[in-house]
């Protein structure tokens, strides 16, 4: 089953158990997928690809907002509402690697670049996320490169 097909599905779910805060989830998410399909740039593929790339864009949204929220004291009840939309979405996308499988990527890719110095991060930085983009944490990488060549 497709990824949208199980997104209109929980839906349709959601609207006859009357489950108000996962249909309002699965909402944004179909909202958020029109407003990609509609960008400049959108070459018209809506696959399972498409809607895990939607999702984990919608998620880092609300990590953000989260992150903001948290930051300048908002109420516990509008925190609580975003949390719930990331725990929900979370299991439509990829495990990501933990910390010390993407530590032994990233000391990998410093050998392999021959990486020496901070100045050299980019390439390290690129040489990971050419081929692990779906599987790493791009913040824990960027923060372990950091680590290693300081």
């Amino acid at each position: 089953m497709s990824i949208e097909q199980k997104i209109t599905d929980l839906m349709k779910n959601a609207m006859r158990e009357k489950k108000a805060t996962e249909l309002s989830v699965l909402r944004m998410v179909k909202s958020f997928a029109m407003k990609e399909k509609t960008a400049p740039g959108f070459d018209g593929n809506t696959g399972d690809e498409f809607w895990l790339d939607v999702i984990a864009k919608y998620v880092k949204q609300q990590q953000k907002t989260l992150a903001e929220f948290e930051k300048v004291g908002a109420g516990a009840d509008k925190t609580d509402e975003i949390q719930f939309e990331i725990d929900y979405l979370t299991p439509f996308l990829p495990a990501k690697l933990s910390e010390a499988e993407t530590e032994q990527l990233v000391i990998q890719a410093i050998q392999d670049t021959g990486a020496d110095s901070i100045k050299l991060m980019g390439k390290v930085m690129g040489a990971i996320m050419k081929d692990h983009r779906d599987e790493v944490d791009a913040a824990l990488v960027k923060q372990l490169i950091q680590k290693k060549l300081s």
